[in-house]
């Protein structure tokens, strides 16, 4: 009644016919079913709390026992909508293996395909990054991690942050949106209400937020060493004219000494800057009788 394909006669009517006929008639003799979509695997948004159509994922109607004509339980690809790729990459896999040029593809417990769904959104995400500083976005358009906002991205399996939506473009958080958990079998009700801080976030990010305000400040020392040419400590000047770049203070030079300890232990550092006449800026190697030595001259400190 509520979703058909066609019509044929019933009681010399002629009467549509619903979806879930056409599956009891062809899912026995059928290589494989593939259910597209999150309506299709899991029922999705039709089978929200206080719907009336008592719809279902095809798995939940053909049952746990159902095999196709040749062997596999249900394929479940979810999205909403579905990452395409994701789809017609599955098809070609089974295919393969159905027509005997490669072996069954691995899928997980759900059915889904492994190598496509065995990652959190969070895991891929170009945001998580920030997470991991525990910088969180505060308004909707603000570059950080979104969890804190309403993105449940850290406990949702889905790959559309590096496969992306179309053609390896967009995807939720790639353009700013947050993750609902549509790829999931409790979406929507179990993500309600959307746009929510989800409530694990409360110790996870906290964490971050602890951990990142000792990291940040490291790595942003670290990335003001690694910005400049080891020519520019030497001669105590950065020669841009875009700006006056300061240079490292006492504590920061201090910090660093033991860093590179720490960076070359076990390894050879690079030597000191061969003299201005070279013109070639190499660092420059020699070997004296007691083996290999660095020229030290004019090696940045």
């Amino acid at each position: 009644y509520w979703c058909g394909m066609g019509v044929e006669e019933v009681d010399g009517s002629p009467q549509p016919v619903p979806t879930t006929t056409w599956l009891q008639r062809m899912a026995p003799g059928a290589a494989a079913v593939i259910a597209i979509g999150t309506c299709a695997t899991w029922g999705g948004i039709p089978a929200a709390y206080g719907n009336p159509t008592g719809s279902k994922g095809v798995m939940d109607f053909l049952g746990k026992d159902y095999r196709s004509a040749l062997g596999l339980p249900v394929v479940n690809v979810p999205g909403c909508s579905p990452v395409g790729d994701n789809f017609t990459e599955t098809i070609a896999a089974v295919l393969l293996f159905l027509n005997g040029f490669g072996p069954l593809p691995e899928f997980d417990d759900l059915g889904r395909p492994a190598w496509l769904f065995n990652q959190t959104v969070h895991q891929r995400c170009v945001r998580a990054g920030f997470y991991e500083e525990g910088t969180f976005a505060k308004e909707y358009g603000d570059p950080e991690c979104l969890v804190e906002i309403g993105c449940w991205g850290p406990v949702v399996q889905c790959n559309i942050t590096s496969r992306g939506a179309i053609n390896h473009v967009g995807g939720c958080m790639n353009t700013g949106g947050i993750c609902i958990g549509c790829t999931m079998p409790g979406f929507p009700d179990r993500f309600a209400p959307f746009y929510k801080r989800p409530p694990g976030t409360i110790v996870s990010s906290s964490a971050a937020r602890a951990v990142g305000s000792f990291v940040r400040p490291l790595r942003r020392m670290t990335m003001d060493f690694q910005n400049r040419e080891p020519r520019w400590d030497h001669e105590k000047t950065v020669p841009s004219g875009w700006g006056n770049v300061a240079g490292p203070n006492p504590l920061e030079k201090g910090i660093h000494y033991f860093y590179e300890k720490l960076q070359f232990a076990g390894s050879t550092e690079p030597g000191g800057m061969e003299s201005e006449g070279n013109g070639n800026g190499r660092a420059a190697v020699g070997a004296g009788s007691n083996g290999a030595s660095r020229a030290r001259e004019g090696t940045p400190r």
